[in-house]
Formats: structure tokens, C-alpha cells, sequence
């Protein structure tokens, strides 16, 4: 089974760089402040997981990336994302220019497994916003919160392998609150820890 490394930086105000080391190959892939793309990626890896998106799972997910005027297409397919094997398979197309997409100048098909891709996302993750903090990152990204949410429920899984954990509402009916003390916790752990 090959590891995928990920690893998610800021290079300007506006624009980041993804890097992903395969087994065979070093993949660079750019984003600019034109789409959200952390948050893009963070969503799509979510709903692939049924155990943590049971209303909107899908086993197959598609986001773009633009780059002013390149375009990175991103399709990601899940397979028993139980199991231990390369249950995550990504074909990525980079085109020159978004406007007159064409056929892709590149294209590039890797495969990983889930857990291994959700914790080494989650490790760049925290090494992104230990440098730039919450606050700084909307600043850096031209005004785009980073995905506080989608972090932390996917640092929870990193973890514990298991859905973010709600809490029973008035009457012991509505599992739509979490606890604030766990988020804290949460967003403070270090996941070298496990």
C-alpha cells in the first residue's frame, strides 16, 4: 500500500500550494484565493466518509481549483473506506487556462488509503495554522475563514476513527449541539499524541 504525504501552504496573500508525495511521484498542485479551495477539499474528503456525513455521503466527489487562468480539477472516488487498502483513488487534470479548457496539460491518477490521506491532511493543517493562526489565515486568504469546522470534525476522526461527537438538545431529542470545551480541547491537542 503506497502513503500519500500531504501538505497545504500558503505562498502569498491569495495563493497556496498543495504538495503530495506518492510512491512514485512528487505532485504539485496551486490554488488562488478565486476558490476556496481549502475548504473545497476538506468537504469533498467529508463526504466521502458515511460515518461523518450520513445525509450527504456520496462515494465519488468533484472540485476545481483555480489559479488565474489555470484550473486544477480535482474527481476523488471512494472504495470501503472501512478497509485498509487504497480505498481513496484521485484523478487530478490541470488545465493552462479555465477558458479554453481543451484537454488537460497534465493529468495525474494516484490512490491512498482514507485514514492515512485524513491524518496527514490534518497534521498540514495544524502546521498551517499554528504559522498563521485562525484570524491570520482569513487575512492571508483574502477573506476567507479557514474551515474551522470541517478541521475539527476531521481531527476528531484522525483520532478517534469515529463521527464528531454531538450532544442530546432540550428534551433529549435534537443531536444538533456539541460541546464547546471539547472543541477547545480539540483544536488545542497535538495529534502527534496518537
Amino acid at each position: 500500500m503506497s502513503k500519500l504525504k500531504f501538505s497545504y501552504k500558503i505562498i502569498g496573500v491569495g495563493w497556496a500550494m498543495c504538495e503530495l508525495q506518492t510512491a512514485n511521484e512528487s505532485l504539485t498542485f496551486r490554488a488562488s484565493y478565486l476558490s476556496d479551495a481549502l475548504n473545497d477539499l476538506l468537504n469533498a474528503l467529508l463526504s466521502l466518509n458515511s460515518d461523518m456525513n450520513p445525509e450527504y455521503y456520496v462515494d465519488e466527489t468533484n472540485f476545481s481549483w483555480y489559479q488565474e487562468p489555470g484550473l486544477t480539477e480535482w474527481h476523488i472516488k471512494a472504495f470501503d473506506i472501512k478497509s485498509n487498502g487504497e480505498n481513496l483513488h484521485f484523478k487530478v487534470n490541470q488545465y493552462v487556462d479555465d477558458t479554453e479548457k481543451g484537454a488537460p496539460e497534465t493529468t495525474s491518477a494516484f490512490a491512498c488509503n482514507y485514514d492515512e490521506f485524513i491524518y496527514s491532511v490534518v497534521e498540514s493543517l495544524e502546521r498551517l495554522i499554528q504559522k498563521f493562526g485562525i484570524v491570520g489565515y482569513r487575512a492571508i486568504w483574502v477573506e476567507a475563514d479557514f474551515p474551522v469546522v470541517a478541521y475539527l470534525k476531521l481531527k476528531h476522526y484522525a483520532i478517534h476513527k469515529t463521527a464528531f461527537p454531538f450532544v442530546n438538545g432540550e428534551n433529549g431529542t435534537l443531536k444538533t449541539m456539541t460541546s464547546m470545551d471539547y472543541e477547545m480541547k480539540l483544536l488545542t491537542t497535538d495529534l502527534k499524541e496518537y
